[in-house]
């Protein structure tokens, strides 16, 4: 700023000639002042703006993918869940019911927004929008200033691009392990950031609880490793001669807070059916070890399932951006191997109280993978190690954000996380994918056929497409038996409703045999009308199937 000299009353005074320009516009100025006045209005301020736009993204992406039965049966218990059945009364649900997290988030959407499958699509992104921006919270931890950004953007940003191929798939199809996170990092988050008081246990413990009643996977990835980790320090703390109860009372009540939540969480479930409530079978994966023969072949399996988790996941696929782009997230894996590794060197030191709980998490998830019996595809085996994800990635923030800001390699960090953000980009400027059986949903409707039967495909996801105004119940045995998995028994109840017709279709072969005409023949009759649309024939009836449909013999209802 140029300045001239004048003279008052015998001294030199400074007389500014013009103002510096400012380099933002006149309009903005205010909200700068305001923003240095009042910094955690405006960190707040910039991050639901953050979160707005993450979500719109992870909204898109989702909208790539091709939904199908699966997270269509969640979001018509959702749809009754919030229509006067709260307890999902004469439900049978799949292995996993995500009762306590996903289903009342997808009723409260589909109150907003209609029974239509984009409310499965916006619970997805606001899940994963909420994941990343927990674990970047995460992975911060107690570190301020330049650090404190460092390891956030760490450990958000290895997170911040699933992949299209499977990525899409695994992480944002609907309802799966990945909405489990939510509440386990939040519980992580209060562990980090509350002082050492006797109600942190207490509230720990209501969060597991509740977590393992959705979904058992939180046994694994949060009750046990929450136990482990404690348990350790507390170990710790008596080698080091620490008297209780100061010393290691804390860590104690952990431990135990931990291991009822487990007991806690069966007793929940068996009380909810005991009274008329949802039936939830026994797991149809991770119930067994597996032959030391096949270990070998789980270690691959699990290591591809990983790259899948990081976005990482080139092999396979010709040659092109995507295949490019999943190559930039072998960068991702680097870094959270590395975390890792630092971790398990300070295992069993003095390492703070998450960082053991994520170290503890992370191989208890893998060791299951690796020696249960479920490890048999990448897909499925993906979508049963997801919290290694958000734990490596939390873990890699944490351990790592320190060397870098001392290294000052955030050149290097911003570089990265540019090169993600292209990646978010260009996963966003994909087609959306026309829900599955769309077609056949809007025939039916067209028809008038308002309730049918049809292989499990074919059913559930049907009934959302068309909002509601078609319910197609799903068979099994070729048609001819109720299937007691993600449906509803009062479906196949001849007192209560009806079914005229029955789909079957001609593909993908996978699908052909679920519903068999000839079996359907022999079974009901043969059909008053018979239609046939593009792959599928619809065989329509003059009376009520359910009457000679045979009910399973489940231990349900």
């Amino acid at each position: 700023m140029d300045v001239g000299l004048t003279e008052s009353g015998g001294q030199t005074a400074f007389r500014p000639r013009h103002r510096a320009r400012s380099r933002f516009p006149k309009r903005l100025q205010p909200f700068l002042d305001g923003g240095r006045r009042h910094p955690r209005i405006a960190w707040g301020v910039a991050l639901v703006a953050l979160a707005l736009l993450l979500t719109w993204c992870y909204v898109r992406e989702a909208q790539t993918y091709e939904l199908n039965s699966d997270p269509a049966g969640q979001a018509l218990q959702a749809w009754q869940l919030w229509h006067g059945n709260p307890l999902l009364r004469g439900w049978w649900l799949g292995d996993v019911n995500f009762y306590t997290v996903e289903i009342p988030l997808t009723a409260i959407i589909e109150k907003l927004h209609g029974l239509n499958p984009d409310d499965i699509h916006i619970g997805a992104g606001l899940l994963y929008m909420a994941l990343v921006l927990l674990t970047a919270l995460l992975a911060r931890g107690r570190a301020r200033g330049r650090e404190g950004v460092v390891r956030a953007l760490l450990g958000g940003g290895i997170m911040l691009a699933p992949s299209l191929v499977y990525g899409t798939r695994v992480l944002m199809q609907g309802p799966g392990h990945l909405a489990t996170m939510v509440p386990i990092v939040l519980m992580l988050l209060l562990l980090d950031r509350a002082p050492e008081r006797w109600w942190v246990p207490v509230i720990v413990g209501l969060l597991l609880t509740l977590t393992q009643v959705s979904d058992p996977i939180a046994t694994y990835a949060a009750a046990a490793a929450v136990a482990v980790a404690c348990g350790l320090r507390v170990c710790s703390q008596i080698v080091r001669g620490q008297r209780p109860p100061r010393a290691w009372w804390y860590d104690a009540s952990l431990v135990v807070a931990a291991l009822v939540s487990i007991g806690l969480a069966h007793l929940i479930l068996a009380k909810i059916h005991s009274v008329g409530g949802f039936y939830f079978p026994p797991p149809k994966y991770g119930t067994g070890l597996a032959p030391l023969s096949e270990l070998p072949g789980h270690s691959s399996i699990a290591g591809y399932c990983l790259l899948i988790l990081f976005g990482a996941d080139f092999t396979g696929h010709p040659m092109g951006v995507g295949t490019i782009l999943a190559l930039v997230h072998l960068v991702g894996v680097a870094l959270a191997c590395w975390g890792l590794g630092i971790g398990l060197r300070g295992f069993f030191g003095r390492m703070d109280r998450i960082a053991q709980t994520l170290v503890a998490g992370i191989i208890i998830i893998l060791a299951a993978g690796v020696l249960g019996d479920y490890m048999t595809a990448p897909v499925v085996g993906a979508h049963e190690i997801i919290p290694v994800l958000p734990f490596s990635a939390a873990l890699a923030g944490r351990l790592l954000g320190d060397r870098f800001a001392k290294a000052r390699l955030e050149w290097a960090l911003a570089a990265g996380l540019a090169i993600y953000l292209g990646a978010l980009a260009y996963n966003d400027t994909q087609p959306i994918a026309t829900p599955a059986q769309s077609s056949l949903a809007s025939w039916l409707v067209a028809h008038h056929l308002k309730s049918g039967l049809a292989g499990y495909w074919e059913s559930n996801i049907t009934t959302l497409d068309s909002g509601g105004r078609v319910r197609v119940a799903s068979v099994v045995g070729g048609g001819t038996t109720a299937d007691a998995y993600e449906s509803d028994s009062s479906w196949y109840n001849p007192k209560v409703s009806t079914a005229n017709f029955i789909v079957s279709v001609s593909s993908p072969p996978a699908d052909v045999p679920l519903v068999k005409p000839a079996v359907v023949r022999a079974r009901f009759g043969p059909p008053a009308r018979t239609y046939h649309f593009q792959q599928y024939t619809i065989m329509v009836y003059d009376y009520n199937l359910l009457t000679r449909v045979t009910l399973p013999a489940t231990g349900g209802f």
